[in-house]
């Protein structure tokens, strides 16, 4: 069974986890300047006839206060993109609150992080489950969105595993 993460942000990444053959796959989202299109970069990945996996997830987010109007509204566009290009894809979507994925993927709370940083956390849990995933660059920084993206779509897999 197959499961279609996205982290939305300009930044993100979109993560296609294959369970039954542990095979881990990543895009960038496509709001990225000299990007191809979604489409061509999906299909070349994953051909139409393939895709049969569950409703993806899409990382409920949301404005943040303190951000600048262009800033806002650039994310919302962003956002906005990965919505219609997932339904002009004909693949049906669900969101998912931080919080909810966060805490199903047994990820630390803010608290008890403390100055540990959410994002080395994200990525410390997605490389314990997916070792093999590549969610690191070739010089060893992490590619921003990636295991956020990961963990999104093993969210999906927990969600779906006893069905």
């Amino acid at each position: 069974m197959r499961f279609l993460g996205v982290d939305p942000g300009a930044k993100g990444a979109i993560c296609l986890l294959d369970v039954s053959s542990g095979d881990v796959q990543f895009l960038p989202t496509p709001v990225r300047k000299g990007m191809p299109s979604f489409n061509s970069v999906f299909a070349s990945l994953w051909p139409v006839e393939n895709i049969n996996f569950v409703p993806a997830a899409v990382e409920d987010v949301h404005s943040l206060y303190g951000m600048s109007a262009k800033s806002n509204f650039a994310f919302g566009y962003n956002l906005g993109l990965v919505h219609a290009l997932l339904r002009a894809c004909g693949i049906s979507y669900i969101e998912v609150a931080p919080k909810v994925w966060q805490k199903a993927c047994s990820l630390p709370s803010r608290k008890e992080l403390g100055d540990y940083p959410l994002k080395q956390a994200v990525a410390d849990v997605a490389h314990l489950l997916y070792p093999e995933a590549n969610i690191y660059g070739p010089k060893g920084g992490l590619m921003d969105g990636r295991a956020d993206a990961l963990l999104i779509a093993h969210y999906l897999w927990l969600q779906h595993e006893d069905k």
